[in-house]
């Protein structure tokens, strides 16, 4: 699961032209990505988006999406990223392909956190 979760990393950055020597690291067999984490503003916020789940790492408790824009407080461009998921969201409802809604928050760290996921009503 986690070698499959670091190519579909692979293939995002490469997707959107980040590669570099993370990307060759990974192809080459070491199952490495990074988490989002961001460098400004040291208080809480959140924002809400809606995308779809391209991985789901149980172990590691980190779902990668490709989301539309984030709104609310914390905005944020649309991409392909690997979020680390809070303890509380249930991720055994989660699969590859399903289209989500959820609630994201930057903690006083810097660190992006998935705080509510919403699968989407067709």
């Amino acid at each position: 699961m986690k070698t499959r979760f670091a190519r579909v990393a692979v293939c995002a950055a490469i997707s959107i032209g980040i590669g570099g020597a993370a990307a060759r690291a990974a192809v080459q067999g070491a199952p490495r990505y990074t988490v989002a984490q961001a460098t400004e503003k040291p208080e809480k916020t959140t924002g809400q988006g809606e995308g779809v789940v391209r991985a789901v790492d149980a172990d590691e408790r980190r779902i990668m999406i490709t989301h539309g824009p984030v709104s609310g407080p914390l905005e944020m461009s649309p991409m392909t990223m690997a979020f680390r998921v809070a303890p509380n969201v249930d991720l055994s409802s989660l699969s590859k392909g399903m289209k989500i809604k959820f609630t994201i928050s930057r903690d006083a760290k810097g660190l992006y956190v998935i705080e509510d996921v919403r699968p989407e009503k067709p």
